[in-house]
């Protein structure tokens, strides 16, 4: 029987050529396999993202809602002291911006809310009135709800008794003024006579819907765009109950 003899330095020469292990005993990923761990993480991505936008949106529209309930209470509270009218949505008067007469500023010093920020410089109202949804730097000094002047009429303000149908009037909504020189994307009142046509009208920034304070104190997501024009003068306008 023949052996054949193997020098001892070959076989380190063999073992220095041979590919690393990596520890565990695994081989190192191939660029295949690179690729697929990359497409699948993108996919994953691609699948949470939408959801996660859904998520801070959903969250956006409870704090607003939550913002107009509390307007809702503090429009109430107004009402209560001042022999049952609503204020005029647009201002009788100016004086200065802190204690000027839009009716945000109205239910303000009735509660008796301080400003935020400097009252001569800086006079932002209350948390309450801005709504999440508008980009801090776009927000109306005034607010992000509007008021309906069709509903809050000037120069005093509607008395209650004049509203037949308090559950199916809008007072308040998330408004916007789109008008060429305006560089908000909200704004503090409407008109709702002209809801969807207006400089000044109701905004459907909430899931396609404009987010709603009726007189009798609730809230409705109203979808504004698949109303006709009768439907929306029964919620926006006293001109038709």
């Amino acid at each position: 029987m023949r052996y054949s003899f193997v020098h001892p330095a070959m076989i380190a020469s063999s073992a220095s050529h041979r590919p690393p292990v990596l520890a565990g005993g695994h081989g190192a990923f191939t660029l295949v396999e690179l690729l697929v761990v990359i497409a699948i993480i993108a996919l994953l991505a691609a699948l949470v993202f939408p959801a996660g936008q859904r998520m801070i949106a959903s969250g956006q529209t409870a704090k607003a809602t939550s913002n107009l309930r509390q307007i809702g209470g503090l429009l109430s509270s107004y009402v209560g002291d001042n022999n049952n009218r609503l204020p005029a949505a647009e201002p009788a008067g100016w004086s200065t911006a802190t204690n000027s007469k839009f009716w945000q500023n109205l239910l303000r010093m009735n509660a008796g809310m301080p400003v935020r920020g400097n009252p001569d410089t800086d006079p932002w109202l209350p948390e309450i009135f801005y709504d999440p949804v508008v980009k801090k730097g776009r927000q109306h000094l005034f607010g992000c709800f509007g008021g309906n002047s069709a509903v809050m009429r000037k120069p005093n303000g509607t008395p209650l008794s004049a509203i037949p149908a308090p559950s199916r009037k809008v007072v308040v909504a998330s408004a916007i003024d789109r008008s060429v020189k305006n560089r908000f994307d909200s704004s503090w009142y409407f008109d709702g006579r002209t809801v969807t046509t207006g400089s000044a009208q109701a905004d459907p920034r909430h899931g396609s819907k404009a987010l709603c304070l009726f007189v009798d104190g609730h809230t409705e997501a109203l979808d504004i765009a698949q109303m006709d024009a009768t439907e929306r003068r029964k919620y926006f306008s006293l001109d038709d109950n």
